[in-house]
């Protein structure tokens, strides 16, 4: 799996990755969090993940973005169990 993260300020962290693993990226959410909400827009959609906010945005290559801190800690911590191969 390719996936990267790159850390903005602090507190917004961006997830990317291949729209090739976007397969992966549902099946791991669904298996490890029970609360996701998903509110559809044009070019990206709100995520909420256990209450914390994120925005999925897809215009050119799809990404995950924290909204804050909290955010942060989430992409970081799904970024790890993704990179080593947990799905």
């Amino acid at each position: 799996m390719t996936f990267s993260i790159s850390k903005h300020d602090g507190r917004t962290h961006s997830l990317e990755f291949d729209e090739t693993e976007l397969p992966a990226l549902r099946e791991f959410l669904h298996s490890h969090f029970k609360e996701i909400d998903i509110q559809e827009h044009v070019i990206h959609d709100d995520v909420v993940i256990a209450g914390t906010r994120l925005l999925f945005y897809y215009e050119w290559d799809p990404c995950l973005i924290s909204m804050d801190e909290e955010g942060g800690h989430l992409l970081d911590f799904i970024f790890t169990r993704l990179s080593a191969g947990e799905t």
